[in-house]
């Protein structure tokens, strides 16, 4: 990716390769960049639904609270992910929306939207793509928790989180930041602080990997992989025909 390219719009380019239209809108959206600061929330459960982000640095999650008045993480926002897409047609948030990292976010009306679907076929086929990639990788969790032990769901988040990140931008599996804690991590996959520090430790010792404080050291590539058992199918950029029925409205 380009320096001077946005995150937004290596990730949705992915789907269909945006033009200069395309691209002017998603510039719109980046306009009013804010930095903001490490687990600075972006909004509460209850707030009202007005704006959206793109990430377009640093790392995020939303989160719901269950039953018991424990935290749930919902999902790991990235750079190049729009914040709130699923809950555009809410009136108020369902979730918390909180930075893991500081970063910078780039606010806009959720209105904008609208705006966006009537003036663009492809950019609009291309934030529904990602977003039912956000959906899809929910469900893959969902799944994760009833059939997969520890180690396999911490070995698949792993991997698949190293596809998101490459897909936006190129990265080495060998060593990548990975800035989540091991609190965090349970939250997201479903499972004590216990069960994530004994997996951690015995991949360690098994040579697998080790979990620094911010970032992934894989020692065995194909262990890991092996133990994640990973389809990658769920968050492929693979539209069924899309891309070329787009190419037939004269959409390039």
């Amino acid at each position: 990716m380009l320096r001077n390219e946005s995150c937004i719009l290596a990730n949705l380019n992915q789907f269909f390769p945006l033009g200069e239209n395309e691209q002017q809108l998603l510039k719109e959206l980046e306009k009013t960049p804010h930095r903001v600061t490490e687990k600075q929330v972006l909004w509460a459960a209850g707030d009202k639904v007005d704006q959206l982000y793109t990430l377009k640095s640093g790392w995020a999650y939303t989160c719901r609270d269950n039953l018991d008045g424990a935290r749930q993480v919902v999902d790991i926002v990235l750079p190049g992910d729009v914040l709130g897409l699923r809950e555009l047609t809410f009136a108020t948030h369902l979730s918390q929306a909180q930075m893991i990292t500081e970063g910078v976010i780039c606010p806009f009306p959720n209105h904008k939207i609208i705006d966006i679907i009537e003036a663009s076929t492809p950019l609009t086929v291309a934030l529904l793509a990602s977003l039912s990639r956000q959906e899809s990788i929910l469900t893959e969790r969902m799944l994760m928790s009833i059939h997969r032990s520890a180690r396999s769901r911490i070995a698949h988040f792993i991997v698949e989180t190293y596809t998101r990140l490459n897909r936006v931008r190129s990265i080495d599996f060998d060593s990548f930041y990975l800035p989540i804690s091991q609190k965090v991590l349970g939250e997201i996959l479903g499972l004590t602080s216990v069960h994530i520090s004994r997996s951690l430790t015995s991949m360690e010792r098994e040579r697998v990997l080790i979990k620094h404080r911010d970032h992934i050291q894989v020692l065995d590539r194909e262990k890991l992989y092996e133990e994640a058992d990973f389809d990658g199918s769920y968050i492929s950029d693979n539209m069924n025909g899309l891309r070329e029925r787009l190419k037939q409205h004269g959409f390039r």
